[in-house]
């Protein structure tokens, strides 16, 4: 059965990341108080991805990538139609940012995964200095400020994408650690590994942050890293039978969420001008209205769809 601790954490970061985009969309209000947590999304999902890797089920993994990206920038071309041409679907598949900016994160995660299976036949040793190396050259990359010098000057959907390729390639080998000390280790000393993250994380904050696109610096990575600690230590409580089937029926359609939410208020702007002044001087209520709507719109359409593409709902 799967662990309500991890939904509940899906269903939070994707809850986060629909607040960022709202401001994002309609371009004029201001970010609200929970626009800060809204960089620890991404990152999150990524540790997600990594947490329940398993080489056993690649091929249903690369499935459940390549699958979605491809049904959601198809609905994103008929919604923008003037973007259909040869050159915009290859970036399209390419970057995942022409026709719906949340799609990057399916393209990242193909190339990650393409590297983690990889690696996975390594020795040990080699893969554990194979990860290290990872982790110091991402974090070079990002404080020598070439990774921003790189990517910066670049057209916005490569910039946006692959610009961040270094700064969530961290997350990677976290998440394959914590898969690992989460079967190894005993769940109570979980919580003293996150309280280190937090101490680490208050200690990093007089650093320098260098640019980015979002996602670089050691203060994101242990705070993430406290974050995930503290979550894997509160998934050992046990939650009761019905309120865990009820929050892992919500949770397992926020993949679908999160590949749809840009494009449902990107329609219901476009149709519905006078949303703009609504969503200005009501962003918070929007949010708590709009989230849960498009919950059952992925779960009405899955149910209404046939099994094999019920992937792309959650």
């Amino acid at each position: 059965m799967r662990n309500p601790i991890f939904d509940i954490l899906r269903i939070i970061l994707t809850f986060f990341v629909i607040n960022v985009h709202i401001r994002i969309i309609i371009g004029q209000t201001k970010p609200n108080f929970l626009e800060p947590f809204a960089w620890l999304a991404v990152p999150l999902f990524m540790v997600l991805s990594f947490f329940f890797f398993s080489k056993k089920n690649l091929i249903l993994r690369i499935k459940r990538l390549i699958v979605p990206l491809v049904f959601w920038s198809i609905i994103g071309f008929t919604i923008h139609p003037m973007q259909v041409n040869l050159t915009n679907i290859a970036i399209q598949l390419f970057t995942g940012h022409v026709v719906n900016t949340p799609l990057y994160f399916l393209v990242l995660l193909v190339w990650y995964t393409i590297m983690v299976w990889i690696m996975d036949d390594l020795d040990r040793s080699w893969k554990i200095s194979g990860y290290l190396i990872i982790l110091i050259s991402a974090f070079y990359l990002e404080y020598s400020g070439i990774n921003f010098k790189i990517f910066y000057p670049m057209i916005s959907v490569f910039e946006k994408s692959y610009g961040r390729f270094v700064e969530l390639i961290k997350y990677v080998p976290l998440g394959l650690l914590f898969s690992y000390i989460y079967k190894k280790m005993d769940k109570k000393y979980l919580i003293f590994i996150s309280i280190l993250f937090f101490i680490l994380f208050f200690l990093s904050l007089n650093l320098n942050q260098p640019k980015d696109f979002h996602y670089s610096g050691l203060r994101l990575f242990f705070i993430v890293s406290a974050v995930f600690s503290l979550v894997l230590w509160l998934s050992q409580f046990i939650v009761k039978r019905n309120i865990s089937l009820m929050i892992s029926f919500i949770g397992k359609y926020s993949f679908g969420v999160y590949l749809s939410h840009y494009l449902i208020l990107e329609v219901l702007v476009r149709n519905f001008p006078n949303l703009k002044l609504f969503i200005n001087n009501n962003q918070f209520f929007f949010l708590i209205i709009f989230t849960p709507f498009v919950y059952l719109f992925c779960l009405t359409l899955d149910l209404l769809s046939i099994r094999k593409i019920s992937l792309v709902f959650k």
